[in-house]
């Protein structure tokens, strides 16, 4: 099951407007992203009253959830082991 995070959000320093949210979801697997937001909306929420539910509606206005969650839900990838081996021809 996939499970969001809001793992920072981006500010201007002198009036706390969010300008970019980095956000995660896990699952078996794990995507991250930065998303750039643009002009604070209407109605302006303070920076202090902001809540993650919040914020995360924002990322999922604009990022597909549905395919990141399918993605990180999905079997992890099994991985080959590999070794070097020398080369035939080298003696």
């Amino acid at each position: 099951m996939a499970n969001w995070k809001v793992e920072g959000l981006y500010v201007t320093p002198d009036n706390d407007v969010v300008t970019a949210v980095a956000w995660a979801c896990y699952g078996n697997n794990t995507m991250r992203g930065k998303l750039t937001l643009g002009p604070p909306g209407v109605p302006f929420v303070q920076y202090a009253d902001l809540t993650e539910d919040k914020v995360l509606g924002w990322v999922w206005a604009q990022v597909d959830k549905g395919f990141v969650e399918k993605d990180v839900d999905g079997v992890a990838p099994d991985v080959p082991v590999v070794a070097a081996k020398p080369l035939p021809w080298v003696e």
